[in-house]
């Protein structure tokens, strides 16, 4: 052992170069001949002329033996672009986690990675930092980064979310009512996982897809960060090619966190044409094998999200109920059945909150029927309640993103995802739902010149607090989508769906600006720089839009205002309303208006007003005083009353005098 305590490999031979034993001083005075320099937050890695295992032959890098810290390049990687470094980085991860977890470190250089890399617990996958890339300014040069993973060839399709569809019975598809020519628009629907081909005796098949790094379940306290992920499309140079309609190597999905929960990304880049998603969370399962697996407490620092859809999180879908049957230890619930249908012909479910066990299938129509159920489902839930088809499931709460860039394809050419020549359909910069609640985005720009900023289904609790939101032109000048999707309430008048289920509730905008490309229709009033003319589709249960509510009208007024059909109420602090102003612009006098000094108004409790001041029609002789169906009961004046002649050239006093004589006199 060194004075300073550092020593290479014990299972050296004694005597050799590798069994040599170095202080600090001498592991620093070698970095110069090993060609090795100083990273960011004290990490010391191999510059481009280096070579791995130059100081003593060591089997491990200088970092390791300083600062227990794992090299991809001493797991056989070279980050020369061209060597398919897939199994050393794996290699490198894999030996990681078995010390216990750490710090695998990837060196400056361009990744060729061939295969998915699996994140194991407690282990942070580091690199040396990312650079230009910009989404939304085709112009700007896109560079390689420090530290690149490029994904090449096709990847293989080996991964699945078992609970996911598009809700098409639910209300997760919507018919677009002003579709594009040569558009492939007119459908806004949540991403499908599994493929339209059930039948009446078996489920639809999973859609099978592709991933670049995969946090596995029950993966926890893993980190990716400070380097770049993009599928390889002639190197990068295809993205600074805006005459080109293609769309690179085929990988789907860049980070698939699969029931992960304390994970972190910093500092991230997940970039370029991935097919469904650059980051997908999932949480819940169809059976229990997993139920104790976890999707809470996600973070995301500083990344950048482009793809298909740029933040997927899916949890499992909710089908509305449709008839409650059968009898003592054979009973049944009826729920909807179309071609994409995800339940297997037994297994478990939930409603209300309880865990249902059912042993057999049956399909009629457009139902599907559940039985063998033991306990009696109407004892727990309705008809019209919503059945959810992933019963173990922690949700998403805690999951954060801050300071992130979030995209949808923004693909180089300013072409729709949905345009006949790219052909991926309607892209999303945000999708959201599945038994989904707590997300937070903080500080985070939603840009892109795709048809969806954000669609939400069956989820509440969303907050974007300090955000942006934009909708840019596209090649041709169309102005782009900018659509703002939210389902209401199940039970509501506009409930959307064959048989509506799940709803969005409580979405909240604080301190967030929207560019006038951004269509809230609906919920809000539509501004001139967006395409649609239709009724809109955001139409959460609740929302609170502090950039709506607070709007900034002029200098001299302050202004509250609500969305277009919710009351605006004044409550006291135990919820007690005083006042509401109606969506038609009328106010409601629910509490009682009390004299005090100086007031000109007062309502008593018994209901009669009382004028301090005058009262005057809004215009001359524009209103009347009483009607013929509703006259007054008597009239109490002081000494007479004022009246004009018809030409308004005199003023008379009628009046009645003491012996009960009717008198006029000229004023």
């Amino acid at each position: 052992m060194s004075e300073d305590g550092y020593e290479k490999d014990q299972g050296e031979p004694a005597g050799s170069d590798a069994a040599k034993t170095f202080s600090r001083r001498e592991l620093l005075a070698s970095l110069g001949a090993a060609g090795l320099t100083v990273a960011a937050g004290g990490l010391l890695h191999a510059n481009a002329a280096s070579q791995p295992n130059t100081v003593g032959a060591s089997t491990y890098s200088v970092q390791q033996a300083t600062y227990g810290v794992t090299n991809v390049m001493d797991y056989g990687a070279a980050g020369n672009g061209t060597t398919d470094d897939t199994s050393a980085i794996q290699a490198a991860i894999d030996a990681c986690a078995g010390q216990g977890g750490g710090v695998v470190f990837l060196p400056t250089g361009i990744y060729n990675v061939t295969g998915t890399l699996q994140m194991k617990t407690a282990v942070t996958l580091e690199g040396a930092g990312v650079s230009a890339w910009d989404p939304y300014f085709a112009n700007r040069h896109k560079r390689p980064a420090p530290t690149e993973l490029r994904f090449s060839g096709t990847g293989a399709k080996t991964y699945e979310i078992t609970y996911a569809t598009d809700m098409l019975p639910s209300g997760g598809v919507l018919d677009n009512p002003e579709p594009l020519a040569n558009h492939a628009d007119s459908r806004y629907g949540l991403t499908n996982f599994r493929n339209a081909d059930a039948t009446a005796s078996s489920p639809a098949t999973t859609r099978k897809f592709s991933v670049g790094i995969y946090f596995p379940k029950g993966c926890e306290y893993a980190a990716v960060r400070n380097l770049r992920l993009v599928p390889n499309f002639g190197g990068i140079s295809g993205y600074n090619d805006t005459n080109a309609l293609a769309l690179g190597d085929e990988w789907d999905v860049g980070v698939f966190l699969d029931n992960a929960q304390d994970t972190m990304l910093h500092n991230v880049q997940i970039v370029g044409y991935w097919r469904i998603a650059a980051k997908l969370q999932a949480a819940g399962s169809l059976g229990n094998e997993y139920k104790d697996a976890g999707a809470e407490r996600n973070r995301f620092y500083d990344c950048l999200f482009q793809g298909q859809t740029g933040v997927c999180v899916r949890g499992g879908d909710l089908y509305r109920v449709t008839a409650i049957g059968g009898s003592a230890g054979n009973y049944s619930i009826e729920i909807p059945w179309w071609s994409s249908c995800p339940l297997p012909t037994s297994g478990t479910v939930r409603l209300a909150g309880t865990y249902l066990n059912y042993t057999s299938t049956s399909v009629s129509g457009d139902k599907l029927t559940l039985r063998g159920i033991a306990s009696n489902p109407g004892d727990v839930g309705n008809v019209g309640d919503g059945l959810r088809l992933s019963p173990f499931s922690s949700g998403f709460a805690g999951t954060t993103y801050v300071n992130c860039y979030i995209a949808g394809l923004e693909h180089a050419s300013k072409r729709g995802a949905s345009h006949n020549g790219i052909g991926l359909g309607v892209s999303k910069n945000i999708e959201a739902s599945g038994n989904l609640r707590g997300l937070k985005f903080i500080g985070c720009t939603v840009l892109g010149l795709e048809d969806t900023l954000l669609h939400l289904h069956d989820a509440d609790d969303i907050q974007f607090i300090g955000c942006y939101f934009e909708s840019a032109r596209r090649y041709d000048g169309t102005l782009g989508g900018g659509r703002m999707i939210a389902a209401p309430y199940r039970n509501s008048a506009g409930a959307r769906g064959a048989y509506p289920c799940g709803h969005t509730e409580n979405v909240q905008f604080w301190a967030t600006e929207f560019h006038v490309s951004v269509d809230k229709a609906p919920k809000f009033k539509r501004m001139s720089s967006v395409r649609f003319t239709d009724t809109g589709f955001f139409a959460p249960r609740y929302v609170f839009d502090s950039f709506e509510t607070f709007p900034l009208a002029d200098e001299r007024d302050f202004l509250i205002r609500g969305p277009k059909d919710q009351r605006i109420k004044l409550q006291n602090a135990n919820g007690q309303t005083a006042m509401a102003i109606t969506p038609g612009g009328n106010i409601e006098l629910l509490g009682n208006l009390l004299d005090t000094s100086g007031s000109k108004l007062k309502i008593s409790p018994a209901g009669d007003a009382e004028f301090a001041g005058g009262v005057h029609p809004k215009t001359d002789k524009g209103a009347s005083l009483g009607g013929a169906a509703k006259r007054w009961s008597r009239v109490h004046v002081a000494d007479g009353i004022a009246m004009t002649t018809p030409d308004g050239t005199k003023t008379y006093k009628l009046y009645v005098d003491n012996d009960g004589t009717i008198k006029a006199s000229l004023l």
